[in-house]
């Protein structure tokens, strides 16, 4: 925050000059410790504080998830293992026995997931499980591990199979073509003058059963979108972005995409929250367009003043990191959009 502070006390000029000199020196530093992951660490260790809140997040949701996991009580964990057994249900060949190093590790948390108080909100997710479960030692071979978690898991469920379970394709015919796909992507566009009209939340429910559809690495969705249409409510947190200036008071929804760290265990997934989310906030922006609403995705900088203020606001988890904002909405026809012309292919693609 150094140069809003010294913006406010001189001339435009003289800031312009002392902001080129701070930026070159700043080149100049990281040009000689580039070369050095040492000296990048004692960089960020001591003289920054770029990379602090992301590190606390990291720590405190790996806390999270191994409290969560030493319980046995992990639907995060039982996801990413429900969703292994599937990856090894679909293998062409299938091997024989697969998953020994975590089907009892799998059935510990499916046992006590399955008589924890959220199991009514859980409950699809744990017939999910189930499904996969039963398919799997209906399928794999005989071993003596296999042999024990089979036992415990017959003892805890004996529902029959509902059909989530791994599927053929099919050579359906698609119900869309290209042109009217491509059709919906370009209109599309970030909206920032809406009608004053209600939103239906019914609107936006469909819109999220399609966003929930969206690809998550090892189907763990760590990510929830905080919907709020309060007015007194949606005027305080359209105020956190700065994106939003010059048009916040226009916004009937906002909401903040919100990740969630106490997935992981490792910080090799740390990007994943920004990954995952990413994924869902698009096909939730073309899903609002389908139900004829609108939306503008809304940036969101890692400014440690901007973060606390959005902790503050959100009542946030300290695993917990906002990844975006969405002004939602009914479109005014007579507000423009910008074009915003779009790289061409021979820029975003590369064969080989």
């Amino acid at each position: 925050m150094f140069f809003p502070a010294i913006e406010k006390i001189i001339r435009p000029e003289t800031f312009v000059l002392v902001q080129q000199a701070v930026l070159r020196s700043r080149m100049a530093l990281f040009m000689l410790i580039s070369c050095s992951g040492v000296l990048c660490s004692i960089y960020y260790a001591f003289f920054s504080r770029a990379f602090r809140r992301e590190q606390r997040a990291v720590i405190s949701g790996i806390l999270e998830q191994s409290a969560r996991s030493a319980e046995g009580f992990s639907f995060f964990r039982l996801r990413r293992n429900i969703h292994r057994i599937e990856k090894g249900l679909v293998m062409k060949p299938r091997r024989d026995v697969f998953a020994l190093e975590y089907i009892g590790e799998t059935v510990d948390f499916f046992e006590k997931c399955h008589k924890s108080a959220c199991l009514e909100r859980h409950g699809e997710e744990l017939q999910w499980a189930s499904d996969v479960l039963r398919v799997y030692f209906d399928n794999v071979g005989d071993h003596e591990i296999v042999r024990k978690a089979k036992t415990r898991f017959d003892a805890v469920c004996s529902t029959a199979i509902s059909g989530k379970v791994p599927y053929k394709r099919g050579e359906a015919a698609h119900p869309w073509t290209y042109e009217e796909f491509l059709a919906l992507a370009q209109r599309r566009k970030a909206v920032r003058w809406f009608l004053p009209k209600p939103v239906p939340r019914e609107l936006i429910d469909k819109a999220l059963e399609a966003a929930a559809l969206s690809p998550s690495a090892c189907n763990r969705q760590p990510f929830i979108y905080r919907i709020f249409d309060d007015p007194v409510l949606v005027e305080k947190i359209s105020a956190l972005p700065h994106g939003t200036m010059g048009f916040s008071s226009n916004i009937p929804v906002a909401c903040a995409l919100v990740g969630d760290l106490s997935a992981y265990l490792f910080e090799r997934d740390r990007h994943t929250i920004y990954v995952d989310a990413s994924l869902s906030a698009m096909t939730f922006m073309l899903a609002l367009e389908s139900v004829g609403l609108s939306s503008c995705p809304v940036n969101w900088p890692d400014i440690e003043a901007f973060e606390k203020q959005g902790e503050s606001v959100l009542k946030l988890k300290k695993h917990e990191r906002i990844i975006m904002f969405l002004a939602i909405g009914w479109a005014d026809p007579e507000g423009l959009v910008a074009y915003s012309e779009k790289k061409n292919l021979e820029q975003i693609r590369r064969y080989n």
